[in-house]
């Protein structure tokens, strides 16, 4: 698979919507929001999510699976 703007193992920060803080997490996994997708290209952030790990949250160990547009990227991994 071709890394992606945001991929697995990257730092970001995320914006839940009106009245929630903004929140930091890890991104531990992603997919095409339509399967069909060829998985061998860079994909515009509109065509995949991410499963986030956010970061002190509660309740612990919290995931969500955020579209990618909707996520700001702090650190890239390595």
């Amino acid at each position: 698979m071709t890394r992606q703007s945001i991929d697995i193992g990257d730092l970001v920060e995320c914006y839940l919507g009106k009245g929630e803080e903004k929140m930091t997490g890890v991104v531990v996994e992603r997919k095409a929001i339509n399967p069909a997708y060829n998985t061998d290209r860079a994909f515009h952030p509109d065509e995949y999510h991410c499963k986030v790990l956010i970061l002190n949250s509660e309740p612990e160990n919290e995931q969500r699976w955020i579209r990618t547009k909707w996520l700001k990227l702090l650190s890239k991994s390595s």
